[in-house]
């Protein structure tokens, strides 16, 4: 009986722990969110330390001015302030552009025997910068997050309002979807066989 009950626990701590795990998943968008965070930071190191505000030149266009907010954080993160001004003496003036925001995904693979399927996610954002400070800097930016997510939840890590945050989803591998099928078939038929054969007895 206490073999029991401890085994059930271990189960439930199991289950538990995986249900945290994929939780923690983030989708496309949160993804992105980073990533711009990233370049902010990149433009921010090439700032001076002079007490003056930043005014910024956004150009995101309608296809990604969901980050507008976003860039303002993290400026204020950088313990820097904002200005409506575009007043050179008195002001930084960074104009920020987004070019690109991609998502693609790789093959889809098997984790053991009868696991989840799975998928490479890369999720890459690039444009450029122009900050007029002391002197002009101007530089590009790419950035890029590798990681590895369940394939039968990517549609829940896109956001359909936000056709970037999309990908080519690849297809399951065919001997996959041929296997399954046949397992869960000769399962089926083990079991049927066995409850007959004990009942015969």
């Amino acid at each position: 009986m206490l073999n029991s009950f401890l085994s059930i626990r271990i189960l439930l701590i199991f289950f538990l722990a995986n249900i945290s795990l994929l939780s923690q998943t983030k989708t496309n968008l949160d993804v992105f969110k980073i990533l711009v965070d990233s370049s902010i930071a990149e433009a921010m190191l090439n700032i001076s330390d002079l007490p003056k505000d930043i005014f910024l030149d956004l150009k995101l266009g309608s296809s990604y001015s969901i980050f507008e907010n976003q860039i303002f954080k993290s400026i204020q993160a950088q313990k820097k302030n904002t200005s409506t001004s575009s007043n050179s003496s008195e002001n930084i003036e960074l104009s920020y552009s987004i070019e690109n925001a991609l998502v693609n995904y790789g093959e889809v693979f098997r984790d053991g025997f009868l696991g989840d399927h799975f998928t490479e996610r890369r999720i890459s954002v690039s444009g450029s910068y122009r900050i007029q400070d002391e002197e002009v800097t101007i530089n590009d930016f790419y950035f890029q997050n590798i990681d590895t997510v369940i394939f039968d939840e990517i549609q829940t890590l896109e956001n359909s309002s936000y056709p970037f945050t999309k990908g080519e989803i690849p297809s399951e591998p065919f001997l996959s979807n041929l296997f399954e099928p046949l397992v869960a078939i000769t399962t089926a038929a083990v079991v049927i066989a066995l409850f007959f054969t004990v009942r015969s007895k």
